[in-house]
């Protein structure tokens, strides 16, 4: 129990410095690139965007900082020969690392809330905030669209013109609802479509509405202000997703996004993607745990910490270039969805076990 606090203790006393410097080092360097955009903001807007940018910034550093510390801490436990005496007193090596293991679940747990609850926030206020600075050309967020159909179920379907989703107006609308057995039933064509933010329901001004019957007969009647409330349940972001990227979703906001996509005949491998993501990205604190465990332990004897630690960055970077790549071609439809969000974790999840098991002879 003593080891095991000692251990622990020396693996958060690295953590702690690492992450804090490494978080510090990217908030110096991206404020200083962007420092002509922020010399023209307030220092309420600046600081306003970084502290929503912070639980991203550290969510991307969170992995590289326990590998770092992994290999600091024990790195120097090896040298000392330290773990090699605890073996000898007969202690397993899962025994000697079940705390640290306890803490990189935790800390991937902790990943997964914040992709959750604190990071879709966080990353929306961000990003639009962005479109309010010269990077905006190259963040594009779609807050208009012209000449579009969008299907809302099997019995709704709608045409617009026009449609901005940042005043939730549409003009020249076209709505089309079907029966149950696919029979069109009433069209309405408006020249005006707005959105009720109070009560919630679509407004259509200056049309009319046609009611197909069963017999052939087509009633026709005009209109200079219709509510649609109880005749459609289509809500602005339906039309629009203020939230365009996965990273200001949560899961469960990616499926609906996924079911409104499908609806509407769209492709969804991007978010289809982007949602396995939320379940795989968690799991690179565990894995990189692993491995600068195996790196510690078994190159303590033949080289230096400096060789450690170059050897674990190597492999932390291509361990994000393989996400990055996987996320690509799955987003791209190359690669299915689920693979390509997982097979990152799943090719270093595997060398992770076999330098597991080669390092400390399991």
């Amino acid at each position: 129990m003593r080891f095991s606090r000692y251990m622990v203790g020396n693996f958060i006393k690295h953590f702690i410095l690492v992450l804090g410097g490494s978080v510090l080092i990217f908030l110096v360097i991206d404020f200083v690139s962007n420092i002509r955009v922020w010399l023209n903001k307030g220092m309420a807007e600046t600081s306003e965007y970084y502290l929503n940018y912070l639980p991203h910034i550290i969510y991307l550093i969170l992995p590289i900082a326990i590998l770092i510390s992994v290999i600091g801490s024990l790195g120097t436990m090896a040298r000392h020969l330290e773990l090699t005496s605890y073996q000898g007193a007969g202690v397993g090596a899962m025994r000697m690392l079940s705390p640290l293991l306890l803490i990189g679940v935790l800390l991937s747990g902790g990943m997964f809330w914040a992709g959750e609850n604190i990071l879709p926030d966080a990353n929306h206020r961000r990003l639009e905030m962005l479109q309010n600075t010269s990077q905006r050309k190259s963040a594009q967020r779609i807050k208009e669209k012209s000449n579009f159909v969008y299907v809302n179920s099997n019995t709704q379907s709608w045409y617009f013109r026009f449609y901005s989703g940042v005043h939730r107006r549409a003009q020249r609308v076209i709505l089309l609802l079907y029966d149950a057995q696919g029979h069109l039933k009433e069209r309405y064509d408006a020249r005006i479509m707005t959105w009720n933010e109070f009560d919630e329901y679509w407004t259509l001004q200056d049309g009319f509405r046609r009611v197909f019957h069963r017999d052939g007969v087509v009633e026709n009647i005009s209109f200079n202000h219709k509510s649609l409330q109880g005749v459609v349940e289509t809500r602005p972001e339906d039309i629009i997703n203020e939230r365009q990227t996965g990273d200001e979703m949560s899961s469960t906001m990616i499926r609906q996004r996924i079911e409104v996509l499908r609806r509407s005949g769209e492709e969804t491998s991007i978010m289809e993607t982007q949602l396995h993501f939320k379940y795989s990205g968690p799991w690179v604190a565990i894995i990189t745990l692993l491995i600068g465990a195996s790196l510690a332990h078994r190159y303590s004897r033949s080289s230096g910490i400096s060789q450690k630690f170059g050897i674990g960055l190597f492999v932390a970077f291509s361990y994000y270039i393989s996400i990055k790549v996987g996320l690509q071609l799955g987003e791209a439809g190359v690669l299915n969805p689920w693979f390509g969000a997982w097979v990152g974790n799943i090719v270093f999840g595997l060398f992770a076990l076999v330098l597991l098991f080669r390092s400390f002879r399991l």
